[in-house]
């Protein structure tokens, strides 16, 4: 927490007297105000919680789908250079974009246990790198 003196220093030709006649800490006024605010904290970690329950609650998709479709172009391209595929259904994307979502959360749910069982609350690549490990070869992304 930052603090910081209220009044101005005061010149070294203040007399003693001057000083004493002013009121205290003691006397109703503090000499130290407080700069930051310790209810910022709070709203932010408040504003995150909500948006995790708005998230919970709600069952659209959370990557938006031009974006998505873009990735998904640029993929058939690298996998598929030869063929010239430009239209995808939308149905077809809307699938894979549901799968995709789906997997990720997943994924993201597991590697925060690993964090969580590490005694942590930060989220580290490490952790990721165990959930694709205890996964397998069998799981999509180890292929």
């Amino acid at each position: 927490m930052v603090r910081r003196k209220s009044e101005a220093s005061r010149s070294l030709s203040t007399s003693r007297s001057d000083i004493s006649n002013k009121p205290g800490p003691s006397q109703g006024t503090s000499q130290t105000s407080i700069l930051v605010n310790r209810n910022v904290k709070k709203r932010r970690t408040m504003r995150a919680l909500q948006e995790i329950r708005y998230l919970r609650r709600t069952t659209k998709l959370l990557i938006p789908k031009q974006p998505f479709s873009r990735l998904v172009r640029e993929i058939l391209h690298e996998v598929f250079p030869r063929l010239d595929i430009t239209r995808i259904q939308a149905s077809a994307l809307e699938a894979l974009q549901e799968a995709a979502e789906t997997y990720l959360v997943a994924f993201f749910e597991d590697a925060v246990l690993c964090a969580i069982h590490a005694k942590r609350v930060t989220l580290k690549p490490v952790d990721m790198v165990l959930v694709r490990r205890l996964r397998g070869r069998d799981d999509v992304i180890n292929r």
